[in-house]
């Protein structure tokens, strides 16, 4: 190639790669293209299947190909089915997982082993206590680098599909822990990239390399890295850099940039979201802060970009839908729903709160209808009285919820003062219980007024439940489906006594008898509940009418083939006239996003 021409390419002393002559960033490494640093050569062309490493490993076939590795299936040599998993690298100097440290003791090479049993050692800890994936074997062979796993269990993010705020963050505040812990022990990771972090089946945050991590503050000349385009930090090509936990920042907030967008940082670009993805402005100023090419204008620490993410305050979103129907048996609805959703926004802040209630009415002729009615009023007048007031009357100081030094919510009320979301549902059903009685008091011809009554709220991501009776509220999380709340009836105290199964419950003659209830009496006994959730969960609340018809497994399965919520609550309810539809059936459905 003649001296023009290679000059109007701006070729890459790493790699020849052509550039424009104007780059600063190779783009074919990701170097800048004025670097000193010489990195390792990158992989070629993936080994054939029945390739055996180290006599002992076959190579079964390619389960995928990374910028810095290749990962093979592999068994032991006279063995079909593959049991391992194996990573193919390129050797590098000061490789701690490869046991290569080349000449760093000294000019002559003196105290490298030493400084190699040293090494060895720190990465032997940091297997056991960073989440890092131990491996069987590590072989050198070819100059390259064969690391061998039990199989795999799992996927790299890079397979994942494009997510939401929510569960990036969760992933990125998972990374930050690790990256800390790499950091208090005097090491910068280098290896956050799709390809290094496993999900595993529980939702843990596996890593599966160490061939990168090096000790603070030496030179990079040292002990190179095999740069992996779009996530290593662009200072690490520059003459004279050190190993920087800052490198760790960088590498972190491109993690976060591929999970939201898809796709990969190209060289010399900074954060750049919409409109691939649309995030709160925040979370792109926290990611621009992440990606700032010059080192000074980055998160200082890992703990301030894990402070800054766990500050951000992505709005939870309330998605709620709900139905109620007579059923084909009785002839009036005693059943009352209430579903509310108040959001308040303080500055730029959002605070999303629900209030839902089922009552299920006891009495007869019309008795029933009018308990259920007068305790779900009682409650919404309590309720949105404090939170309405509270949210028109907040002030520069006074914000409408705040968190509790236990955990909890509390609500700012109308007269200044702070009250926690149980303790302010609890006053509510004592309340609706008062009024109740009064009811009774003033018509005495409706013996046995009562009624039921399950109350929830939820403020931010906290669940907080009041229950009287035998109305339930129920919680999806995953597949898994959780009663929350207990009966307050005969036939639960039989179950609890183990005389009685759920299923022999559901049809027993008794079942309808209840030994609390609103209205019974002036003391009233009333359980608490309180729940973190998470994104995707599912919050549903019900009177008896859809539990005596239907299973637990078939109103879970039911929610989760019906991601709206009003279709779910519709759905429900639809089954359990199908199922005979022997009680009036309500249904709340409350989907959290």
């Amino acid at each position: 190639m003649n001296e023009a021409l290679s000059q109007a390419e701006n070729l890459c002393p790493n790699c020849g790669a052509g550039n424009e002559a104007d780059a600063t960033f190779c783009q074919g490494c990701g170097l800048r293209i004025d670097s000193n640093v010489s990195i390792t050569s990158p992989l070629t062309r993936p080994l054939p299947s029945s390739t055996v490493i180290a006599d002992r490993f076959r190579i079964k076939s390619l389960l995928w190909s990374a910028p810095t590795y290749n990962a093979y299936s592999a068994c032991l040599p006279d063995a079909g089915d593959p049991i391992y998993t194996v990573l193919e690298r390129p050797v590098s100097l000061g490789d701690p997982f490869s046991g290569v440290l080349g000449d760093i003791g000294g000019p002559d090479g003196k105290g490298t082993k030493a400084k190699l049993d040293v090494v060895m050692k720190e990465a032997k800890a940091a297997l056991d206590r960073f989440g890092i994936l131990k491996p069987e074997e590590r072989v050198v062979q070819d100059e390259k680098v064969y690391v061998v796993f039990n199989q795999i269990q799992g996927q790299p993010l890079a397979h994942l599909d494009q997510l939401g705020e929510k569960e990036v963050r969760e992933i990125a505040l998972k990374l930050c822990a690790l990256a800390e812990q790499f950091h208090k022990q005097g090491w910068v990771y280098n290896g956050f990239e799709p390809y290094s972090i496993f999900l595993d089946h529980d939702g843990q945050i596996r890593l599966i390399g160490f061939d990168r991590a090096r000790r603070i503050n030496t030179r990079v000349a040292e002990s190179p890295i095999h740069s992996s385009a779009g996530y290593t930090a662009p200072e690490t090509s520059l003459r004279n850099a050190l190993f920087d936990p800052r490198f760790d920042v960088y590498s972190i907030g491109s993690v976060i940039q591929f999970l939201l967008t898809g796709e990969r940082l190209g060289p010399g670009e900074g954060a750049s979201l919409y409109p691939v993805a649309t995030v709160i402005p925040n979370f792109e100023r926290l990611l621009g802060k992440a990606l700032a090419e010059t080192p000074v204008e980055r998160y200082q620490t890992i703990a301030e970009l894990r402070e800054g993410l766990a500050d951000l305050n992505l709005p939870i979103v309330l998605q709620s839908g709900h139905f109620t129907d007579v059923g084909l048996v009785r002839e009036l609805n005693e059943d009352s729903v209430l579903s509310l959703n108040l959001t308040q926004y303080f500055e730029s802040v959002q605070t999303q709160i629900g209030l839902y209630v089922v009552s299920d009415g006891m009495g007869g002729e019309a008795a029933g209808e009018v308990a259920s009615r007068v305790t779900v009023r009682a409650i919404a007048e309590m309720v949105t009285e404090k939170l309405i007031s509270a949210s028109l009357k907040s002030t520069h100081e006074e914000r409408i919820a705040r968190p509790t030094h236990t955990g909890g919510l509390s609500l700012a009320v109308a007269d200044g003062n702070d009250i926690a979301t149980t303790e302010l549902l609890r006053l509510a059903v004592i309340n609706a219980n008062r009024e109740v009685l009064a009811y009774a008091k003033a018509n005495p011809h409706e013996r046995g007024l009562g009624a039921t009554v399950t109350a929830a709220m939820i403020v931010g991501d906290v669940l907080s439940v009041a229950h009287v009776g035998d109305s339930r509220c129920y919680l999806l999380f995953g597949d898994k489906f959780e009663q929350l709340t207990e009966d307050h009836s005969l036939v639960q105290r039989m179950i609890n006594t183990g005389s009685l199964s759920r299923s022999e419950a559901r049809i027993h003659p008794y079942r309808n008898v209840i030994y609390r209830s609103i209205g019974a009496d002036d003391q009233i006994e009333i359980d608490l509940i309180r729940k973190k959730l998470s994104s995707g969960d599912v919050v549903m609340l019900c009177s008896d009418g859809l539990n005596g018809m239907l299973s637990d497994d078939q109103i879970r399965d039911i929610i989760m083939v019906n991601a709206d919520p009003h279709s779910a609550a519709k759905e429900l309810v639809v089954a359990a006239n199908a199922a005979g539809g022997e009680d009036n059936t309500s249904v709340v459905v409350v989907r959290i996003s």
